[in-house]
């Protein structure tokens, strides 16, 4: 997948009218850029950057940005005020008058966090975090005699089935990953992960009966060796006694140097037919169709990811419980011991955290989004459009402008890059078409 930068995409603006480009051509000063190419010439007025930024992007000075003071079109300097900390050298923007350099950035991440989306298969799980998108670690995947991260989005194989995995560096033996979740006595459970063994021999699920400080008989091979991806898929049943019992899943690495890829977690209870989907998920809205895998790889069967299938479970309701949302399968279909997923919208994540100095501005110039560049700088010219007739009243014309062009321009590209209408199937109903006797 193309990748693009922050800086990349600030100077698509270009297009739009919001910034100009140029390079420093000429011995330049702290209180002055020396343009001789593009800044010097009889016919450029010497008020044509009042009120404008400048924003270095390359060289000494990087991502410092400074106002405007005067154009000496004579000798092709535009002084600055306050001076650049040195001389600057290499790349520079100046901005459409009034417009400030940062709140561009703060658009462009808000166009990348607000209007830029797409579907993404993720999986159907009682586990929290089953699929990595969210932060790693307590409440969710603990390690023990291991450190982990995640890998990914996105992931150069198999990407159509998951966006990350969590690699698992063992310090020990049996190092591992984990997490706990609470079960009625004989209760049954299914689980799938996908996995790969990077360094090491063998990767091996552990269900722990807590309550009881026993392992859990599994049904179904519990272990997998070698490079590329394969599946585990077990059975298991919570253990007899009193109340709920605590039970823990356990993603083990055996040989003390082990290094393991776990893909995302499928865990359900047998029968299931509700469950609810991660608390990120806020809104019907932002739930699409719902597929059972089949064909899959497991341990011991099928290796092959190219031989995968999905089949799309209708009849799915999408229930709304305040912030959340529960997915109710109809009462003539429980799940079954498969994977399941569902299609998110996942919006992308934000370059930058912090915007006020130049280093941040620097940082963020060099991070990169997998977002197509055409999509999110129609969705920055947007959020600067909506911004900026408040910021700029006596500009309304402009803005307005650029409000109905970058939402023309937003629509074509969230047709083409955003995610697809799925229209989904939430009934079965026959038709009847009367027809007249003769």
């Amino acid at each position: 997948m193309a990748s693009t930068t922050g800086q990349a995409i600030r100077e698509e603006l270009t297009k739009y009218g919001l910034l100009t480009l140029g390079t420093i051509v000429g011995t330049a000063a702290a209180a002055r850029i020396r343009d001789t190419v593009r800044l010097r010439g009889s016919a450029i007025p010497s008020t044509m950057y009042d009120d404008s930024w400048v924003r270095l992007t390359s060289g000494t000075g990087d991502g410092e940005i400074s106002k405007v003071d005067y154009l000496d079109q004579d000798n092709g300097d535009l002084y600055v005020s306050p001076s650049f900390s040195g001389t600057p050298t290499g790349d520079y923007e100046i901005y459409r008058p009034g417009l400030l350099p940062d709140d561009v950035d703060r658009a462009r991440d808000e166009a990348l966090t607000r209007y830029c989306s797409q579907w993404a298969l993720l999986p159907i799980s009682e586990l929290l975090n089953a699929d990595y998108e969210d932060a790693i670690g307590t409440p969710n995947w603990v390690v023990s005699s291991a450190t982990q991260a995640i890998t990914g989005p996105p992931l150069t194989f198999p990407y159509t089935h998951f966006r990350s995995v969590n690699r698992v560096t063992n310090s020990g033996a049996n190092g591992y990953t984990g997490q706990s979740l609470y079960g009625r006595p004989g209760q049954s459970f299914y689980l799938y992960v996908p996995v790969s063994v990077r360094q090491g021999t063998t990767a091996q699920v552990v269900v722990r009966d807590v309550t009881g400080s026993t392992d859990i008989t599994l049904s179904g091979t519990a272990t997998s060796t070698g490079r590329g991806f394969s599946g585990i898929e077990v059975t298991g049943q919570v253990p007899s006694g009193t109340g709920a019992q605590e039970i823990a899943v356990r993603l083990t690495g055996v040989e003390s140097n082990a290094i393991i890829d776990w893909g995302p977690v499928h865990f359900i209870w047998q029968g299931q037919r509700r469950i609810a989907l991660p608390a990120r998920v806020a809104t019907r809205d932002f739930v699409g169709r719902v597929y059972r895998d089949l064909n899959y790889p497991q341990r011991g069967q099928n290796d092959e990811w190219g031989q995968t299938e999905q089949a799309e479970v209708s009849n799915v309701r999408r229930i709304q419980v305040a912030d959340g949302v529960i997915l109710q399968f109809p009462d003539e279909t429980t799940m079954w011991n498969a994977p399941y997923f569902y299609q998110e919208r996942m919006y992308y994540d934000a370059i930058q955290t912090a915007y006020f100095t130049a280093s941040n501005r620097s940082t963020g110039d060099a991070v990169a989004t997998l977002c197509p560049v055409d999509y999110v700088a129609a969705g920055t010219c947007r959020v600067l459009a909506e911004w900026y007739m408040i910021k700029q009243p006596q500009e309304m014309e402009f803005w307005q402008r650029l409000g109905q062009n970058s939402q023309n321009w937003l629509d074509v590209y969230e047709r083409r890059f955003g995610p697809p209408q799925e229209p989904v199937h939430t009934r079965d109903r026959s038709v009847y078409v009367p027809q007249l006797r003769v």
